[in-house]
């Protein structure tokens, strides 16, 4: 689910198009406690990977955010890339299973997007 932001730094520089960023942001507001201690054990095995440019575009990620949705919220608003950008795409893990997918957009479109702004279109 995007979720569009405004934007002028970024924008004026790009004029006529979107600056965008994809995050892995995992909610855990209705997750179990299962849940929750699998999500952190897959943020931390990826953390080393935001430390250093990546591939050869040497593309910097940002860490994978995981916890209450009133948090995640709070560390995206304080990020310098965040704040520039006017869609942002959040990416879900690919080895989760069905129910933990269910949980995660769930708590991304009853808590999390809202918290950022993010209205359901009627």
């Amino acid at each position: 689910m995007p979720i569009h932001r405004p934007h002028e730094t970024l924008g004026a520089a790009h004029p006529g198009g979107r600056v965008s960023q994809g995050l892995v942001v995992i909610p855990t507001d209705g997750a179990s406690a299962a849940q929750r201690a699998r999500y952190e054990a897959y943020v931390a095995q990826r953390l080393p990977r935001t430390a250093t440019p990546q591939g050869p575009g040497r593309m910097m990620f940002a860490p994978d955010l995981v916890g209450p949705s009133d948090w995640i919220a709070e560390q995206l608003e304080a990020h310098a890339g965040y704040q520039e950008v006017d869609e942002v795409a959040f990416a879900l893990p690919f080895t989760f299973e069905p129910d933990d997918y269910v949980q995660i957009l769930t708590d991304i479109a009853t808590r999390l997007g809202p918290a950022l702004g993010w209205q359901p279109t009627p």
